[in-house]
């Protein structure tokens, strides 16, 4: 997909519904009360395939409302972002996109009761050595598979992740987003977590690394300089909720989002300077004195089994994308 990505090597749609939250719920529709998997192997084929497809014509095109029809989430908010921004440059499209192929797919496929349902799709692509990562949620029966989050991973990072439990049937385990997760931090607190870790790099929940302590030092040297202050909001998604499945060892990969708003103030005299893909989507007119920039983030971690004393949630990718701008 091209926009810009950022992923780091352990050391950047209809909204979801809110029920989500609850995956581990029971909703009735149609009947379908009892636990099975999520999708047959043969339709996650299918689905992976039909994406493909319909992301490279909203790539060669830049058409959101292709996109649209694929994505949701976080996933869709990023791309989004990047397809109006390209669209203003090239009003055309793209006359020399090379289509995205998938090759070597397998699918993680849990077992889950009523709506809504998800799998995770894991490929090999033409465009790199990395493997894929999309997850795919259908909210109702009726409804169509959107992917709502993507994570880049080279195999050696696969490798350190662990072993995925799997169930007497032979499918992966989801793990509950609440509590009852068993979690050091459970799936669905993991946004307001790494919110609140941000602002100052307080607690042991996260290890250290490259998007934990490394990013919060990094702010750090930029909060005031004489040129300008800088100031830093993160925000949790709920309206993106994660997935989560369980590992051998008992902990988690968990797959979710959070929301990053930069406000940088100039000094008397000092201008503001837009980069052109803020400039696109800017709100309202041209900043004077400052520019916030929004970004949208989404996460691969490793939580570890609550009781664990080990080094904490690891990182083993993050993907960034800017999707606003504001000044003033």
């Amino acid at each position: 997909m091209p926009i810009r990505r950022f992923r780091v090597t352990v050391a950047a749609v209809p909204l979801l519904a809110a029920t989500l939250l609850t995956l581990s719920g029971c909703v009735t529709v149609h009947g379908e009360e009892v636990l099975q998997p999520a999708v047959t192997e043969d339709e996650a084929a299918r689905v992976l395939d039909r994406f493909g497809e319909m992301n490279n014509k909203a790539n060669e095109d830049y058409d959101v409302a292709v996109n649209s029809r694929i994505e949701a989430g976080g996933l869709r908010e990023i791309d989004q972002a990047g397809l109006k921004v390209r669209k203003k440059d090239f009003p055309e499209g793209n006359p020399d996109y090379e289509p995205l192929e998938f090759r070597d797919s397998r699918y993680l496929i849990p077992q889950q009761r009523g709506w809504p349902r998800w799998f995770v799709a894991d490929s090999l692509t033409n465009r790199n050595e990395l493997r894929w990562f999309l997850v795919f949620v259908k909210e109702g029966p009726e409804t169509r598979w959107h992917a709502t989050h993507l994570s880049l991973l080279d195999d050696s990072e696969v490798a350190a992740i662990g072993k995925l439990a799997k169930d007497d049937d032979g499918h992966v385990r989801r793990v509950p987003l609440g509590k009852t997760a068993g979690l050091t931090v459970p799936p669905g607190q993991l946004g307001a977590a790494y919110a609140t870790y941000l602002k100052d790099g307080e607690g042991d929940d996260f290890a250290p690394g490259q998007h934990t302590s490394e990013r919060v030092g990094a702010r750090d040297q930029y909060r005031r300089t004489p040129e300008y202050v800088t100031q830093y909001v993160d925000e949790a998604t709920p309206e993106y909720p994660p997935v989560a499945l369980r590992l051998a060892d008992g902990g988690a990969l968990a797959l979710f989002s959070s929301r990053h708003f930069v406000k940088q103030t100039m000094a008397e005299g000092q201008e503001v300077e837009v980069p052109p893909a803020a400039d696109t989507l800017m709100e309202g007119g041209a900043p004077e004195k400052s520019l916030t920039l929004e970004r949208v983030s989404q996460q691969a971690v490793v939580v570890p089994p609550r009781g664990d004393e080990g080094e904490g949630i690891v990182f083993y990718n993050r993907l960034e994308g800017l999707v606003g701008a504001a000044g003033s």
